[in-house]
Parts: C-alpha cells; sequence; structure tokens
C-alpha cells in the first residue's frame, strides 16, 4: 500500500479541522469533539477519558516556517496556563512538515501545561491516514483536487452527459460540507446497494449523490453517470467490474418523462430491483459489486409512483433506501456557505469586509436560504466589495425566483392557479374541501391529480383533526408565487374570480396593502408595493366580488322586529369587524383603475345605516362583555387604520367608522348601567380598565362610566384585589398602565404592592433591565447559542487573514 503524501494546501480551516477530529478520534478511540476556535482560526478539539481532559490544538499553517511555529506555540503555552482545569493530555498538529528537531523544540515550549506532551505535523498525519485509509476516503478534499484525480474517474468510467458532470464535481468540492445525511447515505448505499434521494429543488440532493460517488470510486469502483440506453445497463449490471451507477432527476428533470419514454418507468425499476436483489442475496463479507445512486424531485417521484405501477411496487419494496433530503442545521448551512464565500472571494479587501459581523447568521437563517442560492450567487464571482456580495445574497434569498420559475413553468394551469391559491392562504395550512370549493371549475379528479404530482415538493399535506390540510412545502415558494402575482394581473385577477368568501379576499387585501411603519411612515415591502399595483388594476372587479360577499352576510342575519333583543353579540361584532375592514380596503383601491366613483355612491352610508339600526336589535349581555364586544371591533379597526394616511372621500368615511364604533359603546354602556346598576356596572368597568387600558385611552370615558367614575375608589378596588390574591396578576404592570391612562398614582394599591414585596423602590431600574432582553428569550439560552456557534463565527473571520502574510505563509486556513 503507497503511503499518502498530502501537503493539506486546499483544506479550509473546518475542512482541516474535521481531518484532525475524525483522525483522532478513530485512532485513540475517543469522541474528540470541537471545542474552541481562536481568532487566528487555531482550532481546540477535547475529549475526556475517565472525567479527564485532553486537547488537541489544530494549527492549519502549511507553509509556516521553524520561528512562526514556536510563535504560535507560546501564545498557546499562556493560554494553557490560565487553564482552570488539569490536562491530561496535550496534542499540538500543524499541517506543516516539521523535523524532529523542531518537534522536540515545541514540545519543550508547552513543557508543564499537560501531564503529556505531543507535537505532529504532515508526515504523522499522513501517517495516520495510510493507517485508517476509511478516514481519507471520507475526506475526499484531500485527494480530488488533482486533476489527475478527475481524468482517472473520466477514463474508468462512463459519463453519458460528457465531462460536465466531472467538471462539476471538480468545481465544487472545495464548496462541500460534511454533515449526517452524507453519513446516512453512505450506510443506505452500504446496506441496500440503492440510495435514492429525493428533495425539493436547491435542498443538496446533488451534493449528497456527488459525495456518495467520490467515496466509491476512491474504493476502486467504476463511474457511469446518466445511462439512457436500457441495453447497456444489464451488460455492465453482468460484468466483473464494481460498479456505482448515477442517474440524476432520474424520471424527468422537471416533471414526468421530460427526458425519456414511458417504457423507461418500467425497465428502470427492474433494473434498481435487480440491483437490490443481488445485494441481498450477497454474503456479508462480500464486496457489493453494483450500486446505484438516484435522484429525483419529490414532486416527480409522486408522479411517477401515481402513473407506473412498476415504480409503485418497486418503492414498495426500497422503503429503507429512500432518503428524503430536509431541514440543514443552522451550523451545517453557515458551513456551507463560509466555504462557498471561502472559494469564490479572493480580493483580500473584500475578504476583510465579509470577516466583519454577523452578516452570515442573517443569511444562514434567512427562511429561504437554499444550498443552491448560495452557489448561484458565489458563483457570479464579479463581487467589487464584500458588501456588494452580502447585498446580492439578500436579494437572492429574498427572491427566491431563479430557484422556482423553472419547475413552475412546467406546470398545467390547474397546478397553477392551486399554488396561487395556497400562496394567498393561511399559511398554517387549508382544508382541501376549501380549496375543492375555489377551484369549482375544476373536476375533483383533475383536483386530486394535481395535489398528487404537487405533494412533497411544492406542497405539504397533514391530516389535522381529521381534515386533509394543504400548504406550501417552503416558504419560497409563497415569496416566489405573491412576486408572481404581483407582476402579473391577470392571475391576480383569476384568484378574485375564484374567492368563496370574504376571508380568501381577505389574505390578497392584506398583502397588497402598504403597510405603514411607526416612525417610519413612508416605509413599506416592494413585494407588498408591486402586489398592490397588481391589485390597483383589478380594483372595480375586487370590491364588486367583495360587494356581493357583503350582501350575503347580511342576508344571513334574521333580523327581528326592533326592540326585540335577539340579535348575539358576537354576530354584530363580526358583521362590524367585517364591514370596517372592507371599507378600509376600498379606501386601499382609491387610486385603482375605475373605482372613484365607488366612493360617491351611497354603498358606505346605506350600509352604515343598516349597521347601527342592527346595534338596537343586538343583545350586549353584560357590561364587561359589552366592553369587550367593542374593543374587539376596535381592536380590527385600530389594526388596520392605525399609521396609515386615506385619501379622498373614504378618510371621511373612515372618521364615521370611528365615531360609529364610540357610539355603539355609549349605547351599550347607558343599557349596561340601567340594567345592571351602578354596583355592577362598577366590578365590570374596573374588569374592562384592567383588560383594556389602551380602549379608554383612545376613546375615552362615556356618561355612564364618567357618572360613577372616582378615581379614589378605582385604587381602593385595585388594592382590594391585590390583597385579594397576590400572586394572580401582573400587578405591577397593571398598576403601571392605569397610572398612564390616568397621570396620576395609585397610591394605595402600591403600598399593598410592596407590603407583598412584589413592588420594590428600585422597580423601574428592574424593569427597564428585564426589557432590554428580548421577551420570550432565555438569557442563559443566548449565552449558549453564542458558544454553539462560535466556531463558525470564528471561520468568517478568518477571512481577514492574509491569503499569504509576510513570510509567505497561506493564511486562508488559519
Amino acid at each position: 500500500m503507497t503511503s499518502p503524501d498530502y501537503d493539506f494546501k486546499d483544506l479550509s480551516p473546518y475542512d482541516f479541522e474535521a481531518l484532525i477530529r475524525d483522525l483522532l478520534s478513530v485512532h485513540e478511540g475517543l469522541p474528540f469533539s470541537t471545542y474552541r476556535v481562536g481568532p487566528d482560526g487555531g482550532i481546540d478539539l477535547k475529549a475526556r477519558t475517565a472525567g479527564l481532559l485532553n486537547i488537541a490544538q489544530c494549527k492549519h499553517t502549511p507553509d509556516a516556517s521553524r520561528g512562526k511555529l514556536k510563535a504560535l506555540a507560546v501564545k498557546e503555552r499562556d493560554k494553557l496556563a490560565r487553564s482552570k482545569e488539569p490536562i491530561r493530555r496535550y496534542i499540538f498538529v500543524t499541517s506543516a512538515d516539521i523535523t524532529p528537531d523542531a518537534e522536540e523544540e515545541l514540545r519543550s515550549e508547552f513543557a508543564g501545561t499537560a501531564e503529556t506532551v505531543e507535537v505532529h505535523g504532515r508526515g504523522w498525519l499522513n501517517a495516520l491516514l495510510a493507517l485508517h485509509p476509511e478516514m481519507e476516503r471520507r475526506h475526499f478534499k484531500l485527494w480530488i483536487k488533482s486533476s489527475m484525480a478527475i481524468k482517472q474517474m473520466l477514463a474508468g468510467g462512463v459519463f453519458l452527459r460528457g465531462q460536465s458532470r466531472a467538471q462539476r464535481i471538480q468545481q465544487n468540492y472545495l464548496r462541500f460540507v460534511h454533515h449526517e445525511l452524507c453519513d446516512r447515505a453512505e450506510r443506505v448505499l452500504e446496506s441496500t446497494g440503492v440510495a435514492l434521494i429525493t428533495g425539493s429543488p436547491g435542498a443538496g440532493k446533488t451534493a449528497v449523490a456527488e459525495y456518495l460517488i467520490l467515496q466509491w470510486w476512491k474504493r476502486g469502483y467504476r463511474v457511469i453517470v446518466d445511462p439512457r440506453t436500457v441495453d447497456s445497463w444489464w451488460e455492465w449490471i453482468e460484468d466483473e467490474i464494481p460498479t456505482i451507477f448515477f442517474f440524476d432527476d432520474a424520471w424527468g428533470q422537471t416533471r414526468l418523462h421530460d427526458h425519456a419514454t414511458s417504457h423507461y418507468d418500467k425497465d428502470f425499476a427492474e433494473f434498481l430491483m435487480a440491483i437490490l436483489e443481488k445485494n441481498a442475496t450477497a454474503n456479508g463479507s462480500q464486496t457489493r459489486g453494483k450500486v446505484a445512486v438516484v435522484t429525483s424531485r419529490s414532486q416527480v417521484l409522486h408522479e411517477t409512483r401515481r402513473f407506473s405501477d412498476a415504480t409503485g411496487v418497486m418503492l414498495d419494496y426500497m422503503p429503507a433506501s429512500v432518503i428524503p433530503v430536509g431541514l440543514l442545521t443552522s451550523e451545517v448551512k453557515s458551513r456551507i456557505l463560509f466555504n462557498h464565500v471561502n472559494a469564490a472571494v479572493v480580493d483580500e479587501q473584500a475578504r476583510r469586509e465579509l470577516a466583519v459581523g454577523d452578516w452570515w447568521r442573517r443569511v444562514s437563517s434567512h427562511q429561504n436560504y437554499s444550498p443552491r442560492i448560495v452557489e448561484l450567487v458565489t458563483a457570479r464571482r464579479h463581487f467589487a466589495s464584500g458588501r456588494q456580495l452580502i447585498k446580492e445574497l439578500g436579494e437572492a434569498l429574498d427572491d427566491p425566483q431563479q430557484v422556482w420559475q423553472t419547475s413552475f413553468n412546467t406546470f398545467s394551469p390547474l397546478e397553477q392557479l392551486l399554488l396561487c391559491t395556497l400562496a394567498v392562504s393561511d399559511s398554517q395550512g387549508v382544508t382541501r374541501e376549501a380549496i375543492i370549493a375555489r377551484l369549482h371549475d375544476y373536476s375533483p379528479t383533475e383536483f386530486g391529480n394535481a395535489i398528487s404530482r404537487l405533494a412533497g415538493t411544492w406542497i405539504e399535506r397533514s391530516y389535522v383533526s381529521g381534515s386533509d390540510m394543504l400548504t406550501l412545502a417552503d416558504p419560497s415558494q409563497r415569496d416566489f408565487l405573491i412576486q408572481l402575482i404581483a407582476r402579473e394581473p391577470l392571475v391576480c385577477l383569476d384568484l378574485i374570480k375564484h374567492a368563496c368568501s370574504f376571508e380568501d379576499l381577505k389574505v390578497l387585501c392584506d398583502r397588497g396593502r402598504a403597510p405603514e411603519l411607526e416612525y417610519q411612515p413612508s416605509l413599506f415591502s416592494l413585494e407588498n408595493d408591486s402586489l398592490r399595483t397588481s391589485m390597483d388594476e383589478c380594483a372595480r372587479p375586487l370590491l364588486t366580488v367583495m360587494r356581493t360577499m357583503w350582501d350575503r352576510r347580511l342576508e344571513g342575519v334574521d333580523v327581528v322586529p326592533r326592540g326585540v333583543l335577539t340579535l348575539p353579540t358576537d354576530v354584530f361584532v363580526d358583521l362590524f369587524s367585517t364591514f370596517a375592514e372592507m371599507v378600509i380596503y376600498h379606501a386601499d383601491r382609491y387610486s385603482g383603475k375605475g373605482v372613484s366613483e365607488l366612493a360617491l355612491d351611497g354603498w358606505f352610508e346605506s350600509n352604515m345605516g343598516k349597521l347601527m339600526e342592527l346595534l338596537a336589535d343586538t343583545d350586549m349581555g353584560s357590561s364587561y362583555e359589552s366592553m369587550d364586544a367593542v374593543q374587539q371591533i376596535y381592536h380590527a379597526f385600530r389594526s388596520m387604520a392605525r399609521y396609515t394616511e386615506f385619501s379622498g372621500p373614504w378618510s371621511e368615511h373612515i372618521e364615521v367608522l370611528r365615531g360609529a364604533i364610540r357610539e355603539a359603546w355609549g349605547v351599550w354602556d347607558a343599557e349596561a348601567l340601567r340594567v345592571f346598576g351602578p354596583g355592577g356596572y362598577w366590578s365590570d368597568l374596573v374588569d374592562a380598565l384592567i383588560d383594556f387600558p389602551y380602549l379608554f385611552e383612545e376613546l375615552g370615558f362615556h356618561e355612564a362610566a364618567a357618572s360613577i367614575f372616582h378615581l379614589e375608589a378605582l385604587d381602593e378596588e385595585i388594592s382590594s384585589r391585590i390583597e385579594g390574591d397576590p400572586n394572580d396578576s401582573d400587578w405591577v404592570q397593571i398598576l403601571d398602565d392605569l397610572e398612564n391612562l390616568f397621570e396620576s398614582t395609585l397610591s394605595e394599591s402600591r403600598r399593598v404592592l410592596k407590603g407583598y414585596r412584589i413592588l420594590h423602590e428600585d422597580d423601574s431600574d428592574l424593569l427597564e433591565e428585564e426589557v432590554a432582553s428580548p421577551r420570550g428569550i432565555d438569557v442563559n439560552e443566548q449565552v449558549e447559542r453564542k458558544v454553539s456557534t462560535g466556531g463558525v463565527e470564528a471561520l468568517f473571520h478568518s477571512l481577514a487573514n492574509p491569503l499569504v502574510d509576510d513570510e509567505g505563509v497561506r493564511g486562508n486556513a488559519g
């Protein structure tokens, strides 16, 4: 066996860390793990033996001089001296080529820092790789860097798409990040002989497949990529050459049979079944002679199963071979991002800019994160600065259509309408029955086929309380579809025509608003602004459909003769809230095409009058129930009208609405005082003040409340309630809200709170300190999260290191 002789220069800091961690773990029989990453890229690994600490320090300095290594050792020695825990064994590992004398000199620098000190260089690492060839195979970046390796793969294999696949592997190997799914796929391929990797576009299926190809090629397997000639399959499977077959997008790139005829399914199923059977009958000690790696988009696989009996039988036979590519961990996402950036950006000024800040956290935690998006953006390589790369990554993640557009274009009109409908529906899911009702002009069979084809990649299905729930599979799909609707008014119009209820229109209308932000009333999202423009083009049909739906709601209310109180409060609240929303949606569309005259056609005045007539027929219940009803109505109104400026006649209509809410409260308030008397009314009033202080602040007190309200009585009532149950409520917050409302101190209540030691003299400082930490986030949890991502943070900081330092030492590896 020929011993390896790697110089390790092309490994990133993360790749070198992973190599040393795996080598030490397998050689020592100890589970080493990353402990700390220093600002210089030095990486600490740790493991424990009988509770005692073992530390390994990784210095990826392949060109470092003896003096440079000594200086690094002195720094590490000083850090070790501050260790609070005794160190049993300390291992200093460098990728530099060092002599025995240099090893001894470096070892002497660490004298007294641990019970045992070891220093190892490049020769020792290569010797370990010779002892553990499985580690050499796994860390393919050691050997795939050579163009000779690619040439050997091409010479011994069959690449039906020419050399593009091999070239892709050669171009992308530096960006690869090994993660749990790679290990799982490797185990599956070893145990069954077939690995079927499925997932959405851009999820990383091909990266895992290429990892498997490299692993088996290094084992001596012939590589056959994308073989389409059926007769050749059987020739290869019967020869004596160990072979790994790779079928990328096996049943179609974007939809079933877009690259083959229907008979392909049966032949392909038989071929994979033959590989499975060969491996099933092989002796456990035998090498598996033929294995296959298959990738498929989930939607295509679902479609194939539906249309091909042979494929369905095969999938039922090989459930253990199916590997879904799901969500990656945040650490894996960050490392993938780092490897792409590290390989793509060579300008040192740009690298220094990328080493600053936590922009990479925002990118890797973005809800639309996709390895494909990162790959596409960093591959552009035209960045004038690090800031430009960050900007383009953000833009690509905010607008992921480059990932979804090609797939979407292959769908039928029904499938596209179904997806657009889901995009403007509840993101938590919509019942199958609700979607069928909206798409009523398509048959149940057509609808069922569309769902089957889209399930697993564009649509997720779940069963909640016996209902079949549908939702988009990925947040970035929703973004893409909303942008599509914004660009295409005809799509927007189609959605309006297929709306069955006001709730169907409400989501679309909400997305089409320009949400004015507090303190920044001119800022709004580009997406919503574009959708607003698209909806303005469809404004007339939108508002016509909306008014028809309002008429239906009124027709459904069984109004009895005036004076008989039989209309439930919740029905009136729902009607008034809905009308308020519709009025505001009318105001949003005032500048839309052909709708300005709708403000003056009497629709608002007529229906406002009908609502106030219904007010007299509403059973308001207790005084607290009536205040709660007003609060619900006002909350719906306030959440939409706040921070928004309306123009034209609709601004006057909206002020009339605000006055109507106050009038409704006054009517109910007076009736409650008359029916329940001052005693019952007072108790409910205090409850309302505690629960809805903002309502009184913005709408004020009506005559009924003002006639019996006294601040001293409120202070007495609150203090009594505190004494009744001091731990039942957040009395400090309640007291603060009430004192702000009345601009006065409730001294008795404060005294009682202090007596129970709930309120302290310095509580204001405590409250400010609590608010400074985001609510719902435990401070310790934040610290732990920072520690757990420290290694990744140091990787990005290492971008600031010069690619070549003053001594000519390569610095990008730490």
